[in-house]
């Protein structure tokens, strides 16, 4: 049983086929195949089997693929660790988060620690909210930027920053009465983000409060929505901190809907299970210090005290 044994079942479990393994890992398909078809002998079980044109993952082989996520998860953290322990400036951090903390707060924040450390590497992955904790629980991550973490979650939570939602349209739906913002609560096309969003759900939270069942269109990102927003397509509930520019000048307009303005702060979190890399503990602090950044809890505090 070796590493590429491994690394290339992994692949095809998580792509479903050969060939787009095989792409991923830039070998070629008979070398993916035979991986794999090793690791089935040693193992002495079935791991795929052959479904019409395609592959099936046996029972077997998905409870074995999860072993496998977690085993490789920790030996690649153990070797950024081993790198990082004699030089703390010269390891790596990975960093998983939210889009639009990501684009508000992670890198604009990150620009201090780069200064300061600029030979380490630094890798922010951006996804929603389900992408992010399924980094942090498979340790593809070291550090999350997302909303408050799911209970299921090992997490520590080392600092909180502000973020504000609030229901948004265009220039021409500011200034209602009451009643006419009711209406256009209520009939007005609602632009959501994807499955998976924190936001997504805020949205639906909020709609359920309200006892509204509004048209809706799905949108794949913060930024999408308002331009939807801004292009007339409907309203949306967004982040506030990332709309400075289109408030001002008047683009959009906020919109006084019961039950917001919304507080739903992002958190900066680390696993429970493992501890911190000195890399990742560099960039965590650094993340801390920042003005108008994170604000440190007192459990980030003891976790990152020198």
């Amino acid at each position: 049983m070796t590493l590429n044994q491994l690394r290339s079942f992994l692949a095809v479990v998580e792509l479903g086929s050969v060939r787009a393994a095989a792409d991923r890992l830039v070998v070629s398909q008979p070398a993916v195949s035979g991986a794999v078809a090793a690791l089935a002998r040693d193992l002495g079980v079935d791991l795929v089997q052959r479904h019409g044109r395609g592959l099936r993952i046996t029972p077997a082989g998905i409870a074995f693929a999860d072993a496998v996520r977690s085993g490789l998860g920790h030996l690649d953290r153990g070797v950024r660790v081993a790198r990082s322990v004699e030089e703390p400036g010269r390891g790596s951090v990975r960093i998983a988060s939210i889009v639009t903390a990501a684009e508000r707060l992670v890198i604009p924040l990150l620009a201090a620690f780069r200064a300061a450390h600029p030979q380490a590497a630094v890798a922010v992955q951006v996804g929603n909210r389900a992408a992010v904790w399924e980094a942090l629980r498979d340790l593809d991550a070291d550090l999350v930027v997302a909303g408050r973490p799911p209970t299921s979650t090992a997490a520590t939570v080392l600092g909180r920053a502000t973020n504000t939602l609030a229901v948004v349209g265009g220039p021409e739906m500011a200034g209602r009465s009451r009643r006419d913002t009711t209406v256009l609560l209520a009939t007005t096309t609602w632009l959501l983000r994807e499955e998976g969003s924190g936001t997504r759900d805020a949205t639906e939270e909020l709609l359920a409060r309200l006892g509204l069942d509004p048209p809706r269109m799905i949108l794949g990102s913060n930024g999408a929505v308002t331009e939807a927003v801004v292009a007339g397509f409907g309203i949306g509930l967004l982040p506030l901190g990332a709309l400075e520019t289109r408030l001002a000048p008047g683009a959009l307009a906020r919109i006084d809907c019961p039950g917001t303005p919304i507080e739903r702060p992002w958190h900066l979190v680390a696993s429970s299970e493992v501890a911190l890399s000195p890399t990742a503990t560099l960039a965590a602090r650094s993340l801390l210090a920042e003005p108008d950044g994170f604000a440190p809890t007192p459990e980030g505090r003891r976790v990152l005290r020198p």
